[in-house]
């Protein structure tokens, strides 16, 4: 009978010891909720399950990219999210009194989830659409996890790390030439990425449903479609359910992306077809989304009869009020605001706008990144020229500009700075992909080139190609005229060598070599 192989000490202990504190959570936490309620006890029941659940994604994320560095670095921004929940509810309750959204949303979450445990199934609202969706979500998330409002404050920041975590994972799979590292400490530790999605709220949900399609769009423009339209469109159906505007400016931004992207060599010559057969998908996609925005529009209670001008005159209208308004400069107003707006909705408040101490590290945060903006404005032209190598660059240029141009209507800095968290991911795509040495680029332009097919006046019809023969054949590829010459000479002498010395080893009852090669010819 063989003798059992022994456990190693050290693992003994480590079993053990997670065993026993394992034990002392529970007891703790049982102890916590029957003395102070689970209003109390949420947050030492949620955080840890919550990293426990998130440690595969992360580790298996780690060994993709066989960095354990890179472990170290998600778990950090995990455990710092979680985190900002404890001060995103401690600034809307404690600072401004409950005076936010997510009062509203955990109220309602709280009387859904009641219902439900009761066995009525009736939500009470009229849709679930929009404001009304995220009630009926957070009724969901009590039925599962408790009612308890920090408790859902940490559901959502979770929420939101898991859209950030799928951006990330989006560039690292769309971006070869892009910097990881970069990337990810700007996505994962940017303060406003932090703190506005960490609420009970729309900003957290559209984080997450824009992360699935930025993966989705990602796996698109690599190559790997049918994988990525299950994402890009789950991602842009839950985003459509809250924000269909949004959904739309991405389902744009993906589309034009997908026009840019480079057929595989041998579908070559399938490639119109199939671009035009994403010029209607994206037609069909636009009428939905146009008709659904227009509803969504008209339930906030503007006006659309008049047109864009009405439109935008009323989002000004909601928008200007808080204690924070200041003069939009709409883009579609005027196209001559233009640089204003967009220059607002990416940077603004400046620190000499702020009011308040919450409007000052909101006004720091635009500095750093107009700073930021105009230290790397060589990476970004550099992203921008690499748009047809690396397609997701393009679906993040066009997914900014049209954010910019939609959003430039707001007249509210602190609305502004919450919604700027559905473009930050994207935006700083631009900023983290290093400019490429010069001979990179002329590699990549010869390898282009000569990629491309032959024509009869070179190679492809934009660029003229390296110079060609009247035949279409490029003359680097053949010998110079002097070259052929000479080695047509020295194949002669060396046949009429070799003839000398057969004829000498035959002797002359063999005739002469032209009186066996005539002997040798056959009859006609």
């Amino acid at each position: 009978m063989q003798r059992a192989r022994s456990v190693p000490w050290n693992t003994v202990t480590i079993a053990t010891l997670g065993l026993a504190l394992t034990g002392a959570w529970v007891m703790g936490v049982l102890t916590l909720t029957l003395s102070r309620g689970y209003e109390t006890s949420a947050p030492f029941v949620l955080v840890p399950i919550f990293i426990a659940v998130s440690l595969p994604a992360l580790r298996a994320q780690a060994r993709r990219e066989a960095s354990s560095t890179l472990l170290w670095l998600l778990v950090a921004a995990l455990v710092l999210k979680l985190a900002s929940a404890f001060v995103r509810e401690y600034v809307a309750f404690g600072v401004y009194g409950g005076a936010a959204d997510a009062a509203n949303y955990h109220a309602e979450g709280v009387r859904i989830s009641e219902a439900f445990r009761d066995g009525n199934f009736t939500t009470g609202l009229h849709s679930l659409t929009s404001t009304n969706y995220i009630r009926f979500f957070t009724g969901v998330v009590y039925t599962v996890i408790g009612a308890s409002r920090l408790g859902g404050f940490l559901f959502y920041s979770w929420l939101g790390f898991w859209g950030l975590f799928l951006f990330y994972r989006a560039a690292t799979v769309a971006l070869p030439e892009g910097g990881p590292r970069t990337y990810a400490t700007l996505v994962f530790f940017l303060p406003s990425l932090l703190f506005w999605p960490s609420s009970i709220g729309k900003e957290a949900w559209m984080l997450f449903a824009l992360g699935i399609a930025a993966y989705g769009a990602a796996l698109i423009l690599s190559r790997a479609t049918l994988r990525g339209l299950a994402y890009a469109g789950s991602g842009l159906w839950l985003a459509a359910i809250v924000r269909p505007h949004v959904a739309g400016m991405m389902a744009i931004a993906l589309a034009v992306g997908y026009l840019l992207r480079r057929p595989k060599e041998e579908l070559r010559q399938l490639a119109p077809i199939a671009k035009a057969l994403s010029l209607a998908i994206l037609t069909v996609v636009a009428l939905f989304l146009v008709v659904r925005t227009e509803r969504f529009i008209e339930e906030a209670g503007i006006d659309t009869t008049g047109g864009v001008t009405s439109v935008i005159e009323g989002v000004t209208e909601r928008t200007a009020s808080g204690g924070s308004e200041f003069t939009p400069s709409p883009v579609l107003g005027s196209p001559l605001s233009a640089p204003v707006g967009i220059v607002t909705v990416l940077f603004r408040p400046f620190p000499f706008e702020a009011t308040n101490a919450q409007g000052l590290a909101v006004a720091l945060e635009g500095t750093f990144l107009l700073v930021l903006t105009i230290l790397r404005i060589r990476w970004a032209w550099g992203a921008f020229r690499s748009a047809r190598r690396q397609p997701y660059v393009a679906f993040a240029v066009v997914y900014s500009a049209l954010f910019a141009v939609g959003f430039s209507g707001v007249a509210n800095f602190g609305l502004l700075s919450r919604e700027r968290v559905q473009l930050l991911p994207l935006y700083l795509v631009l900023f983290s992909i290093p400019p490429r040495r010069g001979t990179e680029i002329d590699a990549d332009a010869r390898d282009e080139r000569d990629a491309a097919p032959l024509t009869p006046h070179g190679r492809g019809v934009d660029e003229p190609g390296p110079a060609t023969s009247p035949a279409g054949t490029s003359l680097r590829d053949r010998p110079s005229d002097e070259g052929s010459r000479e080695l047509e000479a020295t194949v002669r002498e060396l046949e009429e060598t070799l003839q000398r010395i057969e004829a000498r080893i035959e002797g002359p009852a063999s005739g002469s070599v032209s009186e066996r090669n005539d002997r040798d010819r056959p009859a006609p």
